[in-house]
């Protein structure tokens, strides 16, 4: 159900199908990008969540467009933002380029490696594909152990831009933000136009969106190298933000991160993957503060508090799932629903 205030119409088919359609969600959407540009002075030095979270919603927006909205399972994800991450050092430590072009290139290269991966996904779906991408995973995780740096780390210099070094939080941060919502804008505007009605008939049914004449081998590996791309990208902001990557920051433990952040926020939904993310990381380090006190306060506790977060994660996945399959965005859309009928019931 879609409300609409009195009055309110269109006179052509540019203005139905706008991202923003109504001045209520273009006032919105004014006040959160001006949110995000304040939030520097308001957060502090909790900024580095904001970076955090900004960072992993753009990789979770890849795994949403590949699993949400195309359907195909994917357990390797993270190794798609190791590549990013890899691409991008080497470009700017050993060709000496910018930040920028690193940047183009850890997307590009992903992409190509994306749909290379998802060559396969026309022959088989479901578990089979999911042991697939998660095999690609393990072998990612091989590589980089044998041939770049393995274990120990790989120093990554601080990004750039026209020789100004960027090296605070608050300077990323300006750094990060028109990536991060120039990714969520384009990605929403996908979904809505011929691309994405084809993706979501290939996730519903792809045998009848073939018969409808949807190309399944180019829309499968269109979406996967979508999803690597964006994966690509994060995964290079994350190697000149973190400034030392390794194989560990790019487990399987990651990739079910990201699928838990598209899950909890809401699989099919274009704000589903910031909810999600957000959610995520919050958690994340709301327990690293909660563990050691519940450690303090009951000591019997301390064998549980190792394996809490899996614990706590897998909780929350299994309720959600079963009060609230459409995740954090269906919950805010019901919400939003109730306010415009208040006080009515219906």
């Amino acid at each position: 159900m879609s409300v609409r205030p009195a009055g309110d119409f269109k006179t052509s088919y540019a203005q139905d199908m706008a991202l923003l359609d109504t001045a209520l969600y273009r006032i919105g959407f004014a006040l959160l990008l001006g949110a995000l540009l304040a939030a520097p002075l308001v957060l502090g030095r909790y900024l580095f969540l904001l970076n955090t979270i900004g960072i992993f919603a753009l990789g979770a927006v890849g795994l949403s467009l590949l699993t949400g909205f195309a359907g195909q399972i994917s357990l390797g994800h993270s190794a798609f933002m190791a590549i990013g991450a890899y691409a991008s050092w080497y470009v700017t430590t050993r060709l000496g380029l910018p930040f920028l072009a690193a940047l183009a290139f850890a997307g590009a290269a992903t992409f190509a490696i994306g749909a290379l991966v998802g060559l396969p996904s026309l022959r088989i779906k479901g578990l089979y594909l999911a042991i697939a991408t998660m095999a690609f995973q393990f072998i990612t995780e091989y590589v980089i152990i044998h041939t770049a740096g393995g274990m120990g780390g790989t120093v990554v210099p601080a990004a750039s831009l026209f020789g100004f070094q960027i090296r605070t939080e608050t300077q990323f941060y300006y750094l990060l933000l028109p990536i991060w919502v120039a990714g969520g804008v384009f990605a929403a505007n996908l979904v809505r136009g011929r691309v994405g009605l084809a993706l979501m008939a290939v996730r519903d049914r792809d045998y009848a969106a073939q018969v409808l004449g949807v190309n399944l081998l180019q829309y499968k590996t269109l979406a996967f190298a979508l999803g690597a791309s964006y994966a690509g990208v994060a995964g290079s902001l994350f190697a000149h933000y973190n400034r030392v990557i390794g194989a560990e920051h790019f487990t399987i433990l990651q990739s079910i991160d990201f699928i838990a952040m598209i899950v909890i926020g809401g699989l099919a939904s274009v704000w589903g993957p910031h909810l999600g993310a957000g959610f995520v990381i919050l958690l994340n380090q709301g327990l690293r503060y909660v563990t050691p006190s519940l450690v303090t306060l009951l000591p019997t506790f301390a064998r549980a508090a190792t394996p809490l977060r899996e614990i706590v994660f897998g909780a929350l996945l299994i309720g959600l799932l079963i009060w609230e399959p459409g995740g954090l965005a269906m919950l805010f859309r019901k919400l939003k629903r109730y306010l415009d009928l208040w006080p009515f019931p219906h």
